[in-house]
């Protein structure tokens, strides 16, 4: 009777796992001044990694494949690969290494309470060809000309043009 027990025990243990789904597994990314943080674990995805594994990583966390992939030649930096998600973040590759991050679409929030279409913290803006921008914590933040509220997040290289 016991081994019956056991067995049929063992038994029930042994049930399919349900299908994958496309939703994001560890709750996304939050943007920060040195990379990315997932959520749920104190693991990151910080500048200086390879290209590969930070789209791969980035993809799975988020729930899908970068949009687009493209190279954009002319940086002042140089050649820089951007990986664009369709939930606003572009990820910035220089010689393969992650480089710099930008969010430019509201719903992905960003270290230090940051996000695209907030209105702006009080604090001391530069004025620039592109608008008025500011720095809090090592992320920058551009309020573009006409717009009371955040546009475009980022940290790292990016390819603006001024």
């Amino acid at each position: 009777m016991r081994t019956a027990l056991f067995l049929a025990a063992a038994l029930t243990a042994c049930t399919p796992l349900p299908p994958p789904t496309s939703t994001p597994s560890g709750g996304g990314v939050t943007p920060d001044s040195a990379g990315l943080q997932p959520g749920g674990t104190d693991l990151r995805i910080d500048f200086g990694r390879a290209q590969e594994g930070v789209i791969e990583t980035v993809s799975r966390l988020v729930g899908s494949q970068p949009a687009d992939v493209t190279l954009i030649e002319e940086c002042g930096a140089g050649s820089v690969t951007a990986a664009y998600w369709q939930n606003g973040l572009t990820a910035n590759f220089l010689d393969g290494d992650f480089v710099g991050w930008a969010v430019s679409e509201p719903g992905l929030p960003v270290a230090g309470n940051l996000s695209v279409g907030m209105t702006p913290p009080p604090v001391q803006m530069v004025e620039t060809t592109l608008g008025r921008e500011f720095e809090s914590n090592g992320v920058w933040a551009l309020v573009a000309d006409g717009s009371p509220d955040i546009t475009v997040l980022w940290s790292g290289i990016t390819c603006f043009f001024r």
